[in-house]
């Protein structure tokens, strides 16, 4: 039997996993996917004039070392090394699709803001080295809980048919919507805390990312910043930022989608042209021939976003609800994740200040 199950191999399941390790728990973690890093995604590309290899975020993009002291202790714990997002130069804010954008300079919106050096999964990667692969379950989608009294009793669904565990608690450090829709509970939780776990919206599953990969930064010989602000109706992409690496040997830019989710997936054939055209527009020529487009839809990730996720709040959510805080099932049962986090709920930030609480409570 297992001490503790941890369900979500995203980085708050990761970083609690090795914290429960150095406290001697027998765990194990189990992830849907086939990959691990939850919405954590970097995607290896190519270009500049050496062909060199670097990594693009699709999920997380930037962190705030300044004001998130986990996510600074964890990068430092590893090894990681922060740098500035790159803002120097004109940024462009056009407020209509008919008028020409305008420049501006900006030096506030990402003044804390920093990038990880070799992309945001490098602190998966430092976890993962962290932990015996005796412990990991990828491929383990989670279909059942049974409160047996004294454990619980796990489901799951693999690529070999189904397999059971049982263990004396269990960790969900997934989204508590995705939780609420996707897990057979028995007994049944109550039905309050079912609406309020599909009442949480699940933190970026409702957007989509671009990214288009160039042989040089030509925006920044063109005296450019990269940030390009299009919040009118019909815009592919509304922020479009510079998503080159700490040396500028290789170049790219990112962008996040402003059509929502159905209009996405109607013209999903077509998203690359568009978001060429629309790059064409504002930074001229040099931008009609990227090396790769690539588009990450977290929406119809069924592991990250359900039904309701695919229209986004207009506002950051309010996470961190108080029934996630307690434990259920007679302090078996706990729920993690970012979204569970009263403070920097949706951040990374959160994702740790979730595990921490749990690491908390398990080790009291």
């Amino acid at each position: 039997m297992l001490d503790i199950a941890i369900i979500g191999a995203g980085l708050s399941g990761l970083s609690l996993a090795d914290r429960l390790l150095e406290d001697d728990r027998h765990v194990a973690v189990f992830e849907a996917r086939n990959r691990y890093g939850g919405r954590i995604l970097s995607h290896s590309v190519t270009s500049g004039p050496a062909a060199s290899s670097f990594a693009v975020d699709l999920g997380p993009t930037w962190v705030w070392p300044d004001h998130q002291p986990r996510i600074a202790a964890l990068a430092e714990r590893l090894g990681l090394a922060f740098f500035r997002q790159w803002d120097s130069g004109h940024s462009l804010y056009q407020i209509d699709a008919h008028s020409a954008p305008t420049r501006y300079i900006d030096t506030q919106t990402h003044d804390s803001a920093r990038r990880i050096k070799g992309g945001c999964h490098q602190l998966i990667a430092g976890l993962l080295q962290r932990l015996p692969a005796s412990i990991l379950h990828p491929q383990h989608r989670l279909l059942q809980l049974a409160d047996r009294e004294n454990c619980i009793d796990l489901v799951f669904e693999t690529g070999n048919g189904q397999v059971s565990y049982r263990a004396k608690q269990v960790i969900l450090a997934l989204p508590p919507r995705l939780a609420a829709e996707t897990i057979t509970f028995e007994p049944p939780l109550a039905p309050k805390l079912i609406q309020a776990m599909q009442d949480i919206p699940t933190w970026m599953a409702g957007h989509a990312k671009a990214m288009l990969v160039y042989p040089e930064a030509f925006w920044r010989r063109q005296g450019y910043s990269g940030n390009a602000l299009q919040p009118y109706p019909g815009a592919v992409l509304a922020e479009i930022y510079d998503a080159c690496p700490e040396q500028n040997e290789s170049a790219a830019l990112f962008g996040f989608f402003g059509l929502p989710a159905f209009t996405r997936a109607l013209y999903r054939d077509k998203l690359e042209a568009l978001i060429v055209q629309q790059m064409v527009r504002l930074f001229g020529a040099a931008a009609a021939h990227p090396l790769q487009v690539l588009v990450q839809d977290w929406s119809a990730e069924p592991f990250t976003a359900t039904e309701q996720d695919r229209a986004p709040p207009v506002e950051h959510p309010r996470y961190g609800h108080p029934w996630l805080q307690l434990d259920h099932w007679q302090d078996k049962l706990y729920f993690c994740g970012t979204e569970t986090a009263e403070a920097e709920g949706g951040y990374l930030e959160g994702a740790l200040a979730a595990s921490e609480r749990i690491f908390t409570v398990l080790t009291l």
